[in-house]
């Protein structure tokens, strides 16, 4: 028998399995469907066409010894499909989002912490953990098993190859693997796969070659991206992803 509270907003179309568990307050959007033994918890918000698998527990207070029952929101897009024992937490502090855009495929056993961004076609393979305050851009791809330190952010089009621990900002395009983490090349297959045209990733294969294979450090290897790709937007938006790291970035080798 599911329970769902009076001052629950479902569309009517909602699905709900038995055993689910609806908290005050939430809203869920027309054509979602709830499994079995789903919990969502108050200040939970679900948009359209989604599938939550059995099992998920999404709104759940974070696991942050600073939160002291201040807490913000869970918002959630629009055709995301969200695998069992998956974990989604709402923020800490008031007026504060744990967010999670569009056309997502979070797999199985993975935890997305509080105040959490993930963008949009997002794709986390079972068993991925964001710490808190990750942001993760449109297209990544991360593999099972792998934990992102909090406030690490992952940049678009980006592959993190599985069991792999990331502690620093993973810039966009790039392939990541080996131990420790290092950016092997641009994403090429990714890449291909989204439309690229290979004028648009060889520009970012030189790019990656000054940033990574050159003897430069950071500071001239943007200097001379600036000047080398003028107003190429790929390039302009490495440059102000790595300009605004606060923790480093995931260095190549």
């Amino acid at each position: 028998m599911e329970y769902i509270h009076p001052d629950a907003n479902l569309s009517r179309d909602v699905k709900v399995s038995p055993g689910c568990v609806i908290g005050c307050d939430v809203k869920i959007g027309s054509g979602t469907t709830i499994g079995t033994g789903v919990i969502i918890n108050s200040g939970v918000e679900i948009g359209k066409n989604n599938e939550i698998h059995p099992y998920a527990v999404i709104g759940d207070t974070p696991q942050d010894k600073s939160y002291s029952g201040e807490g913000g929101k869970a918002i959630i897009g629009n055709n995301n499909i969200i695998r069992e024992f998956t974990t989604i937490h709402i923020a800490v502090g008031k007026d504060t989002e744990t967010v999670i855009g569009d056309n997502n495929y979070i797999m199985a056993y993975s935890h997305i912490a509080h105040n959490c961004i993930v963008g949009n076609n997002v794709l986390m393979v079972n068993g991925a953990t964001l710490g808190g305050y990750v942001e993760v851009e449109d297209y990544a791809y991360i593999s099972a098993f792998v934990p992102v330190h909090p406030w690490v952010r992952i940049g678009a089009y980006t592959l993190i190859g599985g069991g792999l621990r990331i502690t620093k900002d993973l810039i966009h395009y790039a392939l990541a693997a080996d131990s420790p983490l290092r950016v092997i090349s641009p994403n090429f297959i990714g890449l291909r796969r989204n439309g690229f045209s290979n004028e648009r990733i060889e520009d970012i294969k030189k790019a990656y070659r000054i940033l990574f294979r050159s003897n430069l450090n950071t500071k001239q290897a943007l200097e001379r991206l600036e000047e080398e790709f003028n107003e190429n937007k790929d390039i302009e938006r490495i440059i102000t992803f790595i300009n605004k790291s606060k923790r480093g970035i995931v260095k190549g080798g």
